[in-house]
């Protein structure tokens, strides 16, 4: 079976590739195959995508993500191996129009029952805290470098001050549980042709806080992220898309949540600022073969590249970084 796919993907039809964890092929049957990126050799290979796997299967229920078919363990020609799912027919949401819908898929994914522990799938006992420790590293190792404007560097170090002294009550606190998705930029939905927003990236599913995959949608530094979408939402947008997520997640697991949506918002804008951080520092440097997991950007789809290089560079102006911690009172 495994020599079938290979060959089935060889023969198949490359997409344009838009992130540095994973390509697409489309197969002659129409499923495609979720190419994970990774170098010969690389140990944690066939961790990460026994991994992604259990996502897949763990939340097929809720009828939101691809349904996974097969996978195919790292070899020679695919060291990161691949998993073979539904070709989901559809496009990126339009903005802020499709932002219920992808409340709506947000909810029910939050709502499945957390996995079983055997499965693997990392947990976060207190994601505060855990998303801290994140950003504090990504701070400590990029944001120098990253960032060069003093007042841009003022802004973001001003941010993280005030949040880790919120961690010192938020810290004891306990915080509701869900899976939690991590990546959910719009450009990770696609809507299909009955209107529903299919989730699709499961790389980073595990069990955390659905406060912070609220945030993720919403904030600019996730909706101006792909070049297709591209529109920043306004303060009445947002809240119209955190009320349409409560309304479906119902009055209990709502209020549970609702305290938690400021605090991890300001901490998840700082954890993609920090990726993008990371990702200019990384993706600009020449090839560290100490560092077998520096991010490469090379591979990207060519106007891709240069959108992300950009949106980069204007996430890093002191008055777009002003204009977001406004939005706090900051």
């Amino acid at each position: 079976m495994t020599n079938a796919l290979l060959a089935a993907i060889a023969a198949g039809e490359k997409l344009p590739a838009t992130g540095t964890a994973h390509g697409h092929v489309r197969l002659a049957d129409g499923r495609l195959a979720r190419i994970a990126y990774a170098h010969p050799g690389d140990p944690d290979a066939a961790r990460r995508l026994a991994l992604q796997a259990a996502a897949f299967r763990h939340l097929a229920p809720a009828g939101h993500t691809p349904r996974l078919h097969d996978v195919v363990p790292p070899c020679e020609s695919l060291p990161g191996g691949a998993l073979i799912v539904d070709f989901i027919a559809g496009r990126l949401p339009r903005l802020p129009q499709e932002m219920p819908a992808v409340a709506t898929t947000l909810a029910r994914l939050h709502a499945l029952p957390l996995p079983d522990p055997a499965l693997g799938l990392p947990r976060q006992e207190n994601p505060f805290l855990a998303t801290l420790e994140v950003v504090e590293v990504a701070a400590a190792r990029y944001l120098d470098r990253a960032v060069p404007e003093a007042r841009a560097r003022a802004e973001i170090a001003e941010e993280l001050r005030a949040v880790r002294a919120m961690g010192l009550a938020l810290g004891r606190r306990p915080q509701p549980l869900s899976v939690a998705l991590a990546d959910t930029h719009p450009g990770n939905f696609i809507i299909d042709a009955s209107g529903v927003a299919r989730f699709v990236d499961l790389e980073k599913v595990h069990v955390g806080s659905a406060a912070i995959d609220l945030a993720h949608a919403s904030l600019p530094t996730s909706t101006l992220w792909h070049p297709d979408i591209g529109v920043a939402l306004s303060p009445e947008e947002r809240a119209a898309f955190e009320e349409t997520y409560f309304a479906e997640a119902g009055p209990k697991r709502a209020a549970a949540l609702r305290p938690w949506i400021v605090p991890m918002r300001r901490l998840t804008w700082l954890r993609t600022t920090l990726f993008m951080a990371r990702w200019r520092v990384e993706t600009t440097a020449p090839r560290d073969p100490a560092n077998p997991a520096q991010w490469s950007d090379s591979g990207l789809e060519p106007r891709m590249r240069e959108h992300l290089r950009r949106r980069i560079a204007m996430a890093f102006e002191p008055d777009a970084i002003r204009a977001v911690r406004v939005e706090w009172g900051a």
